[in-house]
């Protein structure tokens, strides 16, 4: 399935600026690659940039509340209320799953018929049921004082599942049969096949009425719903520890809540363990009064969330515990859900959740905060963390809230077309108030026409809102904000006040980006107020507390804004320019413990050692604890000793994130002797660069002591770490010992490694005789065929398309990302952007075209640098290419220059690379003689040089996670290796 990013709008020819605003700034961030939900399985066709006829036209790019179109992407929509208005676009994949986003008149229906080109398909009915709300008048207690009178949700979406896909190239077409309707655009998306009843699972044949019986009956185990839909009257609840619901996927497996009354529908979880998988949930409940969520509950360190689709609930997911079960939630995952077209938040992680990861999720036309975490009911929620999502169109409050709280983070989003703020930050709920220490930590966000100067209050709101109040402490405190992309503000861009209570403390920005403000100027000014509007900061209300900034880059200020920033207002509160603005912390993500697993007699030690992630944190301290020190005391340093004989668990915990490993600790009264010790496998053959995992296996069983280390009788063949992994380095043979720590046993597996030879093609260029190869993150051109990295293997896929495989790394060619160059990594052979076939031009030459961007055939014509894919001509004789055979022998083909011999040796090991090293073999470097090692990041950026006069080398360093260009040069060699660093 090829990735995408969520906000990519596709037609040829066309594409607004803001969103070529949006690919530079993904395009180029230094720290990370991708923003929002990248991978998400859809592609998306706007509506005013597909072919209109017969009536259909554009309404007017509009930020006015009144008009219908300030609620829909990018303003725009298109009106096909004409007779046979239609819509068509040309499917730059092949698809079956539909989604329309569009709207009708509150009370009416409207029907559109689907085309396959010219074939119908089937005619949809559009329903106005859920959509259209009057926040002011319709009696909710959550609307009261509420004084905008422009009605919100004018949206909806309708799905359907086509019988067959419409290919790549094909045509979908659209056609207005009755009723009145305005579309926003199209998604489609190719549906996997049907997900299968897990081993072991229990499978329910039901129609819905009788689903909860079958639930109770089934506690703990996974129960399997197949394609469908049923219908349930009812809350279906889960008691039992260690319950999963799993459905067929969420194109097939659909649970219907009829109950339209308070508490009576969607999922709730009040024990440990309970997971959710593959469904889609729709309700008959069409307000957020006497409804319920989609998901409620507490979920746990073994509970899971993924690919559910909800829609038209009260809230998507509401995290917290109200009646039974464990006292909080703590370290679940959700991922890959859709949560649209609600009532109120997306997902609110509530009342002291911890540790929770939302991941690669939509959230889209919610009516309350996208993604929020709030400190309700005095509980703080610690370490939570939102990251590759995109919120798109929410029409009351924000796209990402923290209420409260210590060490949440969100990072990687994409906040768009909301009517409200993009993110807030405040303490206007009552709840446990920001902690003291620790940091929030809000960074690689691209927010793009969000905040409005009338709210749902009639309030002006800035696309980011950071303000105090009274209802959870006096004082909003500890935030960081860095790496931020502000485009296309309807309002102000950044807004720091006080409303009440003190202030804002601790608080920082650094390299944000603001570029456009006040673009509903004069628009949306229902009490005539003749404030300022468009400013990129705005400081109000006097607040105290402080804040510093550091590298804020500003753009195209528009609305009435006199000034790029509004301080007039500011009392105490310190806004000062940071004098370093490379100070931003580095958030740890993790910890793993070794051993993790250890078994003592009493008075034994044992010395634990820990890994933090990512190697370049900036924090990295550590606490260990023993949740039973009768058994095992565990000291600051990590030294485990044993007590008396028992159980016992050891936890290191992160004092950056509180991220936690754990030991288990076995304590004997009397010491069982080590007798034997075997390995699995006892032989190997491996590839260089490839690795085995060795198995060590203890006799007996209950020994005390059943440490081992691991050793390698020729490293420059083959190296093994402390967990028994061997890594191929190069020709040759290597045996490894495995020994016991009690009673040096020992047992060997011989591993034999060897470099792949045959018949491979080198790729050269018609206008420059350059070559294609492998330079990291993307494929380079050369004159000179330096190393196998200059060749490839072509791998059938069918008749026509082939996979262009690497000899050098392994990695493939592919456009996957599209990034705009023709990228080179590990990759999935499945992919269509990874698949090309070959067009012959005169006998010689031949175009490589891609499968899944047709028309997209590699050339060179910019030279700038990598191989690109776009834009290129039949003509032009840098998108033409002659596959020239050679081989892996350090001879190159008649055809072709020597290949240096030397890259054939030279290696980089462990790869990936782990705990802030890696080593390297020159075996070819002569006595006397200095090889540079100069690092590069993925954007060509050095950020490491060293120098090694020996033939085998331990490179210590502190690099982030990623890819990595290692260039090692001396006077006999001039070569580059790819470097993964975990």
């Amino acid at each position: 399935m090829r990735k995408q990013l969520h906000a990519i709008f596709l037609e040829k020819g066309k594409c607004c600026p803001i969103i070529m605003w949006i690919f530079f700034i993904l395009l180029t961030s230094n720290l990370y690659a991708q923003r929002g939900y990248y991978d998400a399985p859809y592609k998306r066709y706007e509506a005013n940039l597909g072919q209109l006829s017969n009536g259909s036209t554009t309404t007017s790019k509009s930020y006015n509340q009144a008009d219908l179109q300030s609620e829909a992407s990018d303003q725009q929509c298109v009106n096909m209320s004409a007779t046979n208005a239609t819509v068509q676009w040309t499917l730059t994949e092949a698809a079956d799953g539909l989604v329309l986003r569009y709207s009708v008149p509150d009370g009416q229906t409207a029907t559109l018929g689907v085309y396959n080109g010219n074939t119908k398909i089937t005619t949809l009915t559009l329903t106005s049921t859920w959509s259209w709300e009057y926040l002011w008048s319709n009696g909710n207690p959550n609307n009261n004082g509420i004084t905008n009178q422009n009605p919100r949700m004018r949206f909806d979406e309708v799905r359907y599942k086509l019988p067959s896909k419409i290919p790549a190239s094909g045509t979908l077409k659209l056609v207005r049969e009755t009723g009145n309707l305005h579309l926003d655009f199209a998604e489609m998306e190719p549906i996997p096949t049907a997900v299968t009843a897990p081993a072991g699972s229990v499978t329910y044949t039901g129609n819905g009425s009788d689903l909860q019986t079958f639930i109770d009956a089934n506690g703990g185990k996974k129960i399997f719903i197949p394609s469908g839909v049923y219908s349930v009257n009812r809350e279906l609840y889960f008691g039992v520890a260690s319950t999963s619901l799993i459905g067929a996927g969420m194109w097939y497996t659909q649970i219907n809540f009829t109950n339209t009354s308070s508490l009576n529908g969607g999922l709730r979880a009040n024990a440990s363990n309970i997971s959710f998988s593959d469904l889609y949930l729709t309700t008959n409940s069409a307000s957020r009064s006497n409804s319920y969520k989609a998901i409620n509950g507490v979920f746990t360190a073994g509970s899971t969330i993924k690919n559910i689709w909800a829609e038209h609930f009260e809230c998507g997911a509401w995290i917290a515990q109200y009646n039974t079960g464990p006292a909080i939630a703590d370290g679940f995952t959700l991922s890959h859900c859709r949560f649209r077209n609600n009532y109120a938040d997306g997902i609110n992680l509530c009342k002291g959740t911890a540790n929770a990861i939302v991941e690669h999720c939509s959230f889209r036309n919610n009516g309350d905060d996208d993604q929020a975490i709030w400190s309700a009911n005095g509980q703080e929620c610690i370490n939570n963390t939102f990251r590759y999502n995109t919120s798109e169109n929410c029409w009351r409050a924000t796209g990402l809230a923290i209420y409260g709280g210590k060490n949440n983070k969100a990072y990687n989003l994409i906040i768009k077309d909301n009517l409200e703020a993009g993110i807030r930050v405040s303490n206007n709920f009552d709840g446990a108030p920001f902690n003291n220490d620790g940091m929030h930590e809000i960074h690689d966000i691209t927010i793009t026409a969000c905040g409005t100067f009338n709210d749902t209050y009639n309030n002006p709101v800035a696309a980011v809102d950071i303000f105090s109040a009274s209802n959870a402490g006096t004082q909003v405190k500890n935030v960081q904000f860095y790496n931020i992309d502000i485009l296309d503000s309807r309002n102000d861009a950044i807004s720091i006040s006080k409303r009440s209570g003190e202030g804002i403390y601790n608080l920082s920005f650094k390299d944000i980006t603001i570029n456009g403000t006040g673009k509903e100027f004069p628009n949306n000014n229902v009490l005539n107020r003749n404030w300022g509007r468009g400013y990129f900061v705005l400081i109000a209300g006097s607040p105290s507390g402080n804040g510093t900034y550091c590298n804020m880059n500003y753009s195209n200020r528009g609305g009435n804004a006199t000034a790029n920033e509004e301080i007039s207002a500011i009392g105490t509160f310190s806004w000062t320019q940071s004098s370093n603005c490379s100070t931003t912390s580095v958030p740890v993500t993790g910890v793993t413990v070794s051993p993790a697993a250890v078994t003592l007699g009493a008075g034994a030690t044992q010395q634990l050692t820990p890994t933090v992630s990512p190697a370049n944190a900036t924090n990295k301290t550590v606490t260990y604890s023993s949740n039973n020190t009768g058994v095992a005391t565990v000291n600051s340093a990590g030294l485990i000793t044993a007590v008396a004989s028992g159980s016992a668990t050891i936890t290191v915990t992160t004092q950056d994130g509180a991220k936690t490993a754990a030991v288990a600790v076995t304590v004997n009264s009397s010491n069982v002797a080590v007798t034997s010790v075997s390995l699995n496998p006892t032989s190997a053959t491996l590839a260089v660069g490839s690795t085995q995992q060795l198995t060590a296996t203890v006799l007996p069983s209950n020994a005390t002591n059943k440490s081992v280390s691991y050793a390698s009788n020729n490293t420059g063949v083959a190296t093994v770490n402390n967990s028994g992994l061997v890594t191929a380095v190069s020709n040759g043979t290597a045996t490894i010992t495995v020994t016991t720590a009690d009673g040096n046993k020992t047992s060997t597996a011989v591993i034999s490694v060897n470099t792949p030879t045959g018949n491979y093609f080198t790729i050269k260029n018609k206008w420059t005789n350059n070559y294609l190869y492998d330079a990291g993150a993307n494929v380079g051109y050369g004159a000179t065929v330096a190393n196998n990295n200059y060749k490839w293997e072509k791998v059938a896929i069918d008749a026509t398309y082939f996979i262009l495989k690497n000899v050098g790394t392994g990695d493939i060619m592919h456009i996957e990302n599209l990034t705009g160059a023709v990228q080179c990594t590990a990759g999935s052979t499945s992919w269509w952007s990874a698949q090309w076939s070959s067009e012959n031009v005169d006998g010689t030459w031949v175009r490589i075209k891609n499968r899944w961007q047709t028309g997209s055939m590699i050339h060179i014509e910019n030279l700038n640098g990598s191989a690109q894919y776009a834009g290129a001509q039949n003509n032009w004789e840098s998108a033409q290419w002659q596959f020239q055979t050679t081989s892996t022998a350090k001879k190159a083909s008649v055809n072709e220059p020597e290949v240096m011999a030397e890259n054939n040796l030279i290696s980089i090991y462990p790869n990936p690379a782990t705990n802030n090293e890696f080593n390297i073999v020159l075996p070819e470097l002569k006595t006397g003689d200095v090889a540079t090692l100069t690092i590069t990041d993925i954007t060509g950026r050095e950020v490491l040089i060293k120098k090694v006069n020996t033939s085998s080398a331990k490179i210590n360093h502190n690099l982030g996670s990623g890819i990595y260009i290692v260039n090692i040069n001396s006077d006999a060699f001039n070569v580059s290796k790819k470097l993964i660093v975990k």
